[in-house]
């Protein structure tokens, strides 16, 4: 409190100073004597290219000499440029930076060239020197770009627009996503090379591009899309362009932005496209400016990257007064000459522009840390030799080095790779951190998750290489966010797709329960609804799930989380980051997965995949909301669930501290592990030479803008293949110089299989001879996969030699095991040793025993059978049953129809079978013809025969008491009709193709069952309604439709009368008395053999491989 003799003291806010944390600030590092001269460069020094082979310190040359220049030169932060070709790239420079910078910044100088691009655009749009954009300039990301034109065609396709005149040949190509991704292509050289859509039809019409022609008219329209309401939208390939373009027509703003930048920096040169070099001849020409280039390690081809024009710096930079000075940086800081060696020899074969050849030059120092494994000399040694049959252990010794190894298939290459991670880890001494895992496809590293994953090893992988929809914690997500939008869409399948999600954890033990009890309730209420509309019901009034129990809890969370997102969408205001917050709040899982993260192991992996891909999709919601402020919920719902490619995303992510990290060659670009594995070394997968863009002639436009139509005509298939395959080492020779002490090249070898000559390349197979001269493994041999040296495997290895051999050794490691509580060690938890978990009956005394009259004969033929079946262990659904599915359901549709009305309805359903076209097709159409020609013929022999329809797919419940056992007969008939006295004949249809002996009718038990419900009191309602009060059976019949025969007639079962003469009933009791009962006897039929087979010998006591589960 103030006193009253002094004026109160003025508020004062307090100072802070942001620092960098002392363990952030790094060392200068020790600069080897090909570096110095680099670094030690003082400003006005002019352009620079420094050439290096990875690993020699390249991005550490242009982070000192950033530094140098700061710290010690006077150059002003705000005028320094470090320029990158990824995000991660970028950030990984700034990290680098930032650690040895004794002063703060205000802005970080490290950029990607898009970023560069965008900056100068959003300066110029400040200064006003962009009026014919409104609005701050916005940069599309690449799935917006593909849903633009996914729309564009779509809308050509509705008749929609002038629809261009694709060639004929495309037209079937025009829906897929892969058609679009040769669009994008040929729109990124396009704008690329700043062509506008008349001079691309000018291009296709003289050199007769149909095509290009068309995708001209296409072009137009997309950029009448993007330019549409001057709203500044640049996509990917055009911001770059855009910003030359920009400098080339303001002299005063180029003028400007030169004496702003004091010092450039750029690295990795040999991954920016032709656009990228534009700008930097700009900007940096006759200027203080570094660039490093590797031109043979290049990942962003497929982005167009050109590693063909770092030789042409020498031009584009020099102004004629400061020639580009070169110099070579050869010191390995990263690899050892084993593993050099081995990038040397991928390298060589790449053909490379003149200079090039200064990258591949590598040394050592002369008393290198013998740690790496180097040659003491500084030379590299010879290519070590493989072991041809010492299988993935061979390597297991040695400190460093290369090896290759062949597998017999690619579960096998999984398996090997597992077991080549933990053996580093466990006998080798590597941590987990150390080890990365590069494959060459985004769908190849998700497999190569999964099965790390299930084994227990934590695993880090990049963004993510598929849509943020389409991972399995967004996916419920967004479902929640459709049904807060529009209740009416929540349905029975809706319903069972968020309660068994990430987000709803329910089993489908929980779904079952959950089911019965909303059953229950609905019947103790007096309805009779089924449990599919009741699930549904619930989830949207959570009221009804109040009163259940534990069952009910997961359904509780779901139906939370759909209250509160309606009511967020109903607050004014809401927009698509109030909706999704609003549902993942109620959504309950937070905490559950960050314990759960916490706790590490299989689940705890899938938790922290799980907490990245939200986090990526609020990014991507906020940035949608900020681009398009005033956008609806639905509008970004729309938007999200339209996209068919990843968003980049720069969400935080999980980080374990010690997990191996599986990556593509472009993720893996600029960083380095003691331990690499390359895998997936197929032929066809790696290299993959399909040619790139040739679809819509991509590249070809590239050499027509480039060397002229003539010359571009010139270069033949066999070239450009040629390309491709340069391609292809680059990425190849990228990831091999990842490894700075040892490299693991698998691949596999079986029927479909071929390895890739690039493991030959990288580790060249040298075949052991013996004394005479003569090889035993002429070429690289198939190897076994040991076993993964987890707990798991080991058990299982140690109870099967255990069973097997009566192995002592192992029964006492299996016991020292389960002394430590080890999963599956202890006999208590073997299938074989454990008892019963029951001996009670599967239906209580006392209780009815339901009965369907399809599987009466089952129980009666064999009881062990049938309980399998009716527990589950049926084979899924064939075609067969599928079409007799499709029958049923059009005799149920249409029950007296015509013949044409028949085929009609056949073929407006067919197509729902997804059988596709080819002559099998063909043949299964015909005979589905041919049954409903058969039914329609059986309509009208029915009726010349006195029969009236009295319904089609009836349901019956009745029961039939007897002592000390009730059978509750349920089912539904095919057809119900009455004869001319008032009898009720059940007519069953057969679309199989066998059907019983006319004397096997006679006492068939379905036909029969079938006549005990109606002796028991079946039909009663519908006879009532059909004129017929007190209906009685009047027999049953088969109707074969599928049989093959051209003759349309049933097989009847004579007419069931009560009394002695009713067979059938007392046979549905006694299918009921064994359903009920604690054990199921296995029985052969009067029929069996060998060779006719037992459905389930492995545990039929009958047969000679059959055991019981606790054997």
């Amino acid at each position: 409190m103030s006193s009253p003799n002094h004026p109160p003291a003025p508020n004062r806010l307090p100072r802070l100073t942001l620092v960098a944390p002392a363990a952030s600030l790094r060392p200068a590092p020790d600069l080897s004597p090909d570096q110095q001269p680099v670094v030690g460069l003082a400003p006005g020094s002019g352009p620079v290219l420094v050439w290096g082979a990875p690993g020699t310190g390249k991005s550490t040359v242009l982070v000192e000499a950033a530094v140098k220049r700061m710290e010690h030169d006077g150059v002003d932060p705000a005028g320094a440029l470090l320029l990158a070709p990824s995000r991660l790239a970028a950030a990984r420079l700034r990290n680098a930076f930032s650690a040895r910078l004794t002063r703060s910044l205000s802005t970080s100088p490290a950029r990607t060239w898009s970023s560069y691009a965008f900056d100068l655009l959003r300066r110029a749009k400040v200064e006003g020197r962009m009026p014919h954009i409104e609005g701050p300039p916005r940069l599309m990301s690449g799935p917006e770009q593909d849903l633009i034109i996914k729309d564009l065609l779509a809308g050509h396709r509705l008749g929609l627009g002038a629809a261009p005149n694709w060639p004929a040949e495309l037209a079937e190509a025009l829906d897929t996503r892969g058609f679009r991704q040769e669009i994008r292509q040929l729109f990124d050289r396009v704008i690329e090379y700043d062509v506008v859509p008349e001079e691309l039809a000018r291009l296709g019409r003289e050199l007769g591009r149909a095509d290009w022609a068309a995708a001209a008219s296409l072009y137009a329209e997309y950029r009448d899309v993007v330019d549409w309401g001057k709203s500044g939208s640049f996509d990917p390939a055009g911001i770059i362009t855009a910003a030359a373009t920009l400098l080339k027509n303001d002299a005063e703003f180029l003028a400007r932005e030169r004496a702003r930048l004091q010092l450039i920096l750029v690295d990795d040169i040999q991954e920016a496209g032709r656009s990228v070099h534009d700008l930097l001849a700009l900007v940096g020409r006759g200027r203080d400016i570094l660039v490093t280039a590797s031109p043979d390690t290049v990942v962003q081809g497929f982005r167009g990257a050109r590693p063909d024009l770092v030789g042409s710096l020498r031009d584009t930079l020099s102004d004629g007064h400061a020639p580009v000075t070169e110099f070579t940086l050869s010191t390995s800081h990263r690899m050892t000459p084993e593993l050099a060696h081995a990038w040397s020899a991928v390298a060589e074969r790449i053909s490379q522009a003149r200079g090039g050849q200064r990258a591949r030059v590598l040394a050592w120092p002369a008393a290198p840390d013998t740690r790496d494994g180097t040659a003491q000399n500084g030379q590299p040694p010879k290519a070590p030799e493989d072991t041809p049959a010492g299988g993935p252990a061979s390597d297991a010794t040695q400190e460093g080095g290369v090896s290759a190894h062949v597998v017999a298939s690619e579960v096998h290459e999984l398996r090997l790779v597992a077991e080549r991670i933990l053996h580093l880890q466990h006998l080798a001494g590597h941590r987990l951190g150390e080890i990365a895992v590069i494959v060459r496809t985004g769908s190849a590293l998700a497999g190569l998750q999964r099965y790390l994953s299930g084994l227990g090893i934590p695993v880090k992988v990049p963004v993510a290489e598929n849509p943020v929809r389409d991972e399995p914690a967004v996916r419920p997500l967004l479902e929640a966010f459709r049904v807060a939008l529009d209740p009416d869409v929540l349905d029975a399948e809706l319903a069972v797709s968020l309660l068994t999600s990430r987000l709803g954890r329910s089993t489908a033990l929980h779904l079952r329960r959950l089911r019965q009890a909303l059953r229950q309730q609905e019947l103790g209420a007096g309805g009779g609804r089924a449990s599919d509309e009741l699930l549904a019901e619930a989830l949207a009034n959570p009221e009804k799930l109040a009163p259940l129990g534990w069952e009910a809890q997961n359904a509780g969370r779901i139906a939370a989380m759909l209250a509160a997102g309606k009511q967020s969408v109903a607050e004014p205001g809401a927009n698509a980051e109030t909706v999704l917050w609003a549902l993942w709040e109620a959504s309950d899982c937070s905490g559950t997965w960050e314990a759960q993260a916490l706790r590490g192991g299989p689940t705890g992996i899938r938790a922290d995949r799980d907490l990245d891909a939200v986090m990526a999709l609020f990014q991507t919601a906020e940035r949608y909301v900020d681009q398009l402020p005033g956008s609806t919920p639905r509008q970004f719902l729309e938007y999200l669930l339209s996209q068919e490619l990843p968003m980049d995303t720069l969400a935080a992510r999980a980080q374990r501290a010690d997990a191996v990290e599986i990556l593509t060659p472009a993720s893996a670009a600029g960083r380095e592990w003691p331990v690499v594995i390359v895998a997936g070394l197929q032929e066809g997968v790696w290299p993959n030479t399909r040619l790139r863009g040739e679809l819509l002639g991509s590249q070809f436009l590239v050499d027509v803008l480039e060397r002229g139509p003539l010359a571009a005509r010139q270069v033949d298939p066999a070239a450009r293949l040629r390309d491709v395959r340069y391609d292809e080492l680059r990425s190849f020779a990228a990831a091999i110089s990842r490894a700075g002490r040892r490299l693991i090249l698998t691949g596999a070898s079986g029927h479909d299989l071929q390895p890739s000559q690039f493991l030959d390349l990288a580790a060249p197979y040298v075949p052991v001879t013996d004394s005479g001269g003569e090889s035993q493994y002429p070429v690289r041999p198939v190897e076994q996969v040991p076993r993964p040296m987890t707990l798991r495997s080991l058990v299982a290895e140690l109870r099967q030699e255990s069973e097997m051999h009566a192995d002592p050794e192992a029964a006492r490691m299996l016991a020292a095991l389960a002394a430590e509580s080890v999963p599956g060690a202890a006999p208590e938890q073997w299938w074989g040793l454990l008892p019963l978990s029951t001996d009670a009956p599967i239906v209580a005394d006392g209780d009815p025993v339901t009965v369907s009259p399809s599987k009466v004969e089952a129980v009666l033929k064999s009881p062990l059978n049938w309980f399998v079946k009716a527990a589950g262990g049926e084979a899924a659904t064939d075609f067969a049953r599928s079409l007799g599915t499709l029958i049923h359901a059009i005799a149920e549709q249409i029950p007296e129809g015509a013949g044409h009305e028949y085929l009609e309805e056949l073929e407006r359903r067919w197509p729902s079978l997804g059988m596709g076209d080819g002559w099998e097709a063909e043949k299964d159409y015909e005979r589905a013809q041919e049954m409903l020609r058969k039914l329609a013929q059986y309509v009208v022999d029915a009726r010349q025969q006195g029969r009236t329809l009295i319904g089609v797919e009836l349901d019956f419940d009745v029961e039939i008491p007897a002592d000390g056992r009730t059978a509750r007969l349920r089912g539904q008939v095919d057809r119900l009709e009455a004869d001319a006295g008032g009898g009720l004949v059940v007519v069953d249809l057969k679309t199989g193709r066998t059907k019983p002996t006319q004397k096997e009718i006679a006492t068939h038990l379905q036909l029969g069952a079938y006549q005990a419900a109606v002796l028991a009191g079946a039909f009663r309602v519908e006879a009532a309604a059909a004129g017929i009060p007190d209906p009685r059976p009047g027999g049953a019949a088969l109707l074969p439709l599928g049989d093959g025969t051209k003759a349309v007639k049933t097989q009847d079962q004579p007419a069931l009368a009560p009394g002695a003469d009713d067979w059938a009933t007392p046979e549905v009791l006694r299918a009921a008395h064994l359903m009920a009962q604690a054990a199921f006897p296995a029985r052969h039929g009067a029929d069996w053999t060998e060779r006719s087979g037992c459905p389930l010998p492995t545990i039929c006591p009958l047969c000679r491989e059959g055991k019981q589960v606790t054997e």
